[in-house]
């Protein structure tokens, strides 16, 4: 989106809204000046001055405080910040693009979320599937990962066995994109021939094809249902919490729910 809009000149700024503690928010935000507070020796730009002109990216949006999702409406509201400890406002005219793994709609619904900052942010959404509901995608993925592993390790790991390719298939992959990154990143680690071999994986990957499945790693259709059943006792049939047990996306719950029609 950045590289190719109007914008692509500018700077594109990614943050981790998860990994900000919420005591240095505002400043990681919007800056300080000199003196603000104890630890501040210098003036410091904050992520929307970095960003001015260019793309911010808020990763994992949900996990601000409450506090923090006031200052962050206020400043998308009015194009306006300061820094802490200044008086001065700073005009700033930036894209903001956010992404989270919660459900913001039952965030907002428990308080958790603010409403207003909710609908500010909602101007379009995109809701990408998880890695299990877009197998086809996984061998590009999967060759993405591995040139990136290979450049990073100095290797030159070729390709993947037959026999990870199927387990890769058949593995539903719970952290998505991340955990597949990782899985890769060690079995070419651990590889010293051409190609990856099963031996190179994480047991818990091939795991899933033994009889034994539980809800924390379910993905043979014989289970299934059984599975997303159980789930949603235990959860008392509260869908996003039967759909965390089971490592799924509410979304997915749903399709599975309606493919089985099961009658809730």
């Amino acid at each position: 989106m950045h590289d190719n809009s109007k914008r692509k000149e500018q700077s594109f700024v990614a943050v981790d809204c998860g990994a900000i503690p919420k005591e240095i928010a505002t400043s990681e935000f919007f800056g300080h000046v000199k003196g603000s507070f104890t630890g501040a020796v210098e003036d410091k730009k904050g992520h929307f001055e970095a960003a001015n002109g260019g793309t911010l990216f808020l990763d994992e949006i949900g996990n601000l405080s409450y506090e923090n999702q006031i200052q962050l409406l206020r400043a998308l509201q009015e194009r306006k910040i300061k820094r802490v400890g200044s008086n001065k406002e700073i005009d700033v005219d930036i894209r903001i693009v956010t992404a989270t793994n919660e459900d913001l709609t039952e965030a907002v619904e428990n308080g958790s979320f603010r409403e207003d900052l909710f609908h500010r942010i909602n101007e379009f959404s995109v809701e990408i599937p998880s890695l299990e509901d877009r197998v086809e995608d996984l061998p590009l993925f999967a060759d993405f990962f591995l040139r990136k592993a290979n450049r990073s390790l100095g290797k030159n790991v070729e390709g993947f066995s037959e026999d990870v390719k199927d387990i890769f298939r058949q593995y539903h992959w719970p952290g998505n994109l991340r955990e597949l990154q990782n899985v890769i990143k060690r079995a070419v680690l651990l590889t010293s021939g051409n190609t990856v071999e099963k031996e190179a994986l994480p047991k818990e990957v091939y795991r899933s094809k033994e009889s034994n499945v539980n809800v924390d790693n379910f993905s043979k259709a014989d289970y299934e249902k059984e599975q997303i059943v159980k789930a949603l006792k235990q959860s008392n049939f509260n869908k996003s919490k039967a759909a965390k047990l089971l490592q799924i996306t509410r979304k997915t719950l749903y399709n599975k729910i309606n493919h089985y029609n099961l009658d809730l």
